[in-house]
């Protein structure tokens, strides 16, 4: 969920436009998950094995009314699958397919759309886009909030299916608002020392 889903949850939240400060989810909702172990009150009840989630399907609504899943088996593989209105594709690292793209044959894109959404020159890698954004001080492609907020939703994912409850979400304050359990379990206990106190 918070490996291989962050890398998938960051892409489709940049397509719909909820990863920027105050956007991301408003519900997360586990459809039905599977562990390795039982679980009470949102922890496994045996240390001695894997307990993570190994089938799942959760539900995550945003603000705008769009609804994403999250599901850990898919007939089209690892990915990204976009429905919408006018038909439906799938991305994954290094391959899209469906009726959009294939429209793009008679109907391409202008040829410098892709520079438009990078916002200059195509960079050949996310380490090449870093270095030239220290220099130009420009936004990276892959920057500090896309991140956070996949991030979020991917822990929220994991808060609700371990709970096995539907998590309310204020994006704009980034607190469960429904779950004083689910609330709890948003940050570990710091240890003495070295807490971190955060001043908004």
């Amino acid at each position: 969920m918070t490996d291989w889903g962050a890398h998938h949850v960051d892409i489709a939240q940049w397509a719909i436009e909820q990863n920027g400060p105050g956007q991301g989810p408003v519900s997360v909702e586990p459809v039905f998950a599977k562990h390795a172990v039982p679980f009470e009150d949102g922890n496994p009840t045996e240390a001695d094995r894997y307990n993570v989630a190994n089938s799942f399907d959760v539900k995550v609504v945003f603000e705008n009314g769009v609804e994403m899943h999250i599901v850990s088996e898919s007939p089209d593989k690892n990915g990204i699958l976009f429905e919408g209105t006018e038909g439906r594709f799938h991305v994954s690292r290094g391959a899209i397919k469906g009726a959009p793209v294939e429209e793009l044959k008679n109907n391409p894109l202008p040829e410098d759309a892709l520079e438009k959404v990078y916002g200059g020159p195509i960079p050949a890698n996310h380490q090449e886009n870093f270095v030239n954004c220290i220099k130009t001080r420009q936004k990276p492609v892959s920057d500090v909030w896309t991140h956070h907020k996949a991030m979020t939703t991917c822990h929220l994912a994991n808060i609700a299916i371990r709970l096995d409850q539907k998590l309310e979400w204020d994006p704009k304050s980034e607190q469960v608002t429904n779950s004083l359990r689910g609330r709890a379990m948003q940050q570990r206990e710091q240890r003495k020392g070295y807490e971190i106190d955060v001043q908004v």
